[in-house]
């Protein structure tokens, strides 16, 4: 290889780098970035989980406060013991093939927080065969 190739070479990988780590780096957590999205996506929650979880503890926060920062929640459990925030949803024709959610659990009684985390699910692939 000559130099002009062996530095084209670098050049190119140097780019490739570049753009994976820009499209998989996480963000800062922004409140009104949070919220960007068309009400069924919100493209940006990935980025900035990591960071949100880092500046906050939401133990012993109370319902209210964590409404005031993130915005009302996506949805409730049916018990209503816990909350939460969807991250991603992936699916396929009208099938969630994948979710990714911020989920609160908290004493309904006094509106505090008593735990929360990240939890992922990927669900098996429904066969669509036509009969």
């Amino acid at each position: 290889m000559g130099r002009s190739a062996t530095a084209n070479f670098f050049f190119v990988m140097l780019l490739m780098a570049t753009i994976i780590t820009g499209c998989t780096a996480n963000q800062e957590f922004d409140r009104r970035g949070w919220n960007d999205g068309d009400g069924i996506d919100f493209p940006r929650r990935n980025l900035m989980v990591d960071d949100l979880l880092k500046k906050y503890n939401f133990k012993g926060w109370k319902y209210r406060n964590v409404r005031g920062l993130l915005h009302e929640p996506d949805r409730f459990s049916n018990d209503s013991t816990n909350f939460h925030y969807e991250i991603i949803r992936k699916m396929d024709g009208i099938d969630t093939v994948r979710t990714k959610n911020l989920v609160f659990w908290w004493n309904k009684k006094d509106s505090t927080i008593t735990d929360y985390k990240v939890t992922e699910k990927e669900y098996p692939k429904k066969d669509r065969k036509k009969k």
